[in-house]
C-alpha cells in the first residue's frame, strides 16, 4: 500500500517534494517506496530529469489500472470505518406503553442526531430497579408516578413527561367488575391484585399502592414473577386476580378487559436513564419536541 500510494501521488503531482509533502512523509522515504514498486514491476515507471517527471508509457498503463481500484478501496475503508464507529442508542420500552409512542420518539431523535442508530428492546415496566446498575440499555420509557417527589430518586435521571395516562383496571370477561363502566378506588381493596414478586416495595407502592385513597387496604398478591404485561393477561384471564394498569392498555384478548378506575392519581411516562451522555441528552431533547409535555 505505501508503494501503491507513493506512486499514485507522484503521478499526479509529477514533482517528488509536492508528493512527499501530501503524503506527509520526506522525500527519500516517497523515492524508496517508487523505486521497490518499479523492481515489483520490472520496469521503470518515471522519466526524472532535473528540470520535469513524467510517466513512462509503464507507468502510464499502471496508473490506469491502479487508480480506480485504489479509490474503490479506499472508498470501502471508509464506509466500514463510518459504520464501526457509528453511535448506538440501546432504548428500551415498557410493553405496556402505546405502540405509536416508540417510532414516534425514535423518529424524533433521529432527525436530531442522524448518525446515531436506535437499538430498540421490550421490558417490563419493573425491570429497571431489577437491573441494580447493569441496565442492558441506556434509556428505558416507562411508567413513573405522576408526583415528581414520588419519581425523584438518586439511582435514576427522569427525562420529559411523554404521556399522562389515567388508572384503569384489567379483569377476566366474566369478574364482577368487568360489567362497570367504571370501577371507583375503594372497590379494589375487595378483590385480589396481581403484585410483583421479588421488587423493591418503594417502587411497587407507586404503580399499585397499599391503601385506597380512603385507608382501605388492598389486597396485594405477590404472584407475578416475571412483571410482564403478558404473564399479567395469562393470570388475570383465570378469573380471580385483577391488574392494576393504564386505560390505554386495551389486549386483544376476548378473555379480558380494561375498566377506568375512578379514585386514584394518574401516572405518567418518561424516559429514565442512569448516567448523562450526549445522545441521551440529545434522546431527551427530541423527547421534548415530540411530546409537548402534559404537564407544561
Amino acid at each position: 500500500m505505501r508503494e501503491i500510494e507513493a506512486f499514485l501521488a507522484v503521478a499526479e503531482e509529477l514533482h517528488f517534494g509536492r508528493a512527499a509533502e501530501r503524503l506527509r512523509v520526506s522525500t527519500p522515504r516517497v523515492s524508496q517506496a517508487v523505486r521497490a514498486l518499479e523492481r515489483r514491476v520490472g520496469a521503470p515507471l518515471f522519466e526524472r530529469t532535473s528540470r520535469r517527471v513524467r510517466l513512462t508509457p509503464v507507468g502510464e498503463r499502471l496508473l490506469a489500472e491502479l487508480r480506480p481500484a485504489y479509490e474503490r478501496m479506499d472508498q470501502a475503508l471508509r464506509q466500514v470505518r463510518r459504520s464501526v464507529s457509528r453511535e448506538f442508542l440501546r432504548v428500551g420500552f415498557a410493553t405496556s406503553v402505546p405502540g405509536a409512542v416508540a417510532p414516534r420518539l425514535i423518529g424524533a431523535f433521529e432527525g436530531v442526531r442522524p448518525q446515531c442508530a436506535v437499538v430498540r428492546s421490550a421490558h417490563p415496566n419493573t425491570d429497571p430497579p431489577r437491573w441494580g446498575r447493569h441496565w442492558p440499555v441506556d434509556v428505558f420509557v416507562g411508567w413513573l408516578s405522576s408526583d415528581p417527589s414520588l419519581r425523584d430518586d438518586p439511582e435514576f435521571r427522569v427525562g420529559p413527561v411523554l404521556l399522562r395516562e389515567e388508572r384503569a383496571v384489567l379483569v377476566a370477561a366474566g369478574h364482577p367488575l368487568a360489567r362497570r363502566a367504571v370501577v371507583d378506588a375503594e372497590q379494589l381493596a375487595d378483590h385480589d391484585l396481581l403484585y410483583p414478586s421479588d421488587f423493591p416495595a418503594r417502587f411497587a407502592d407507586t404503580w399499585i399502592p397499599s391503601r385506597t385513597p380512603g385507608g382501605r387496604p388492598l389486597r396485594r398478591m405477590p404472584v407475578h414473577t416475571s412483571a410482564s404485561i403478558e404473564e399479567a393477561i395469562l393470570l388475570v384471564a383465570e378469573g380471580e386476580l385483577i391488574h392494576l394498569t393504564v386505560a390505554s392498555l386495551r389486549p386483544d384478548d376476548p378473555h379480558v378487559v380494561t375498566v377506568p378506575v375512578s379514585g386514584l392519581p394518574p401516572v405518567v411516562c418518561a424516559p429514565v436513564w442512569l448516567t448523562d451522555t450526549d445522545p441521551i441528552r440529545d434522546f431527551a431533547k427530541a423527547a421534548a419536541q415530540a411530546f409537548p409535555a402534559p404537564e407544561r
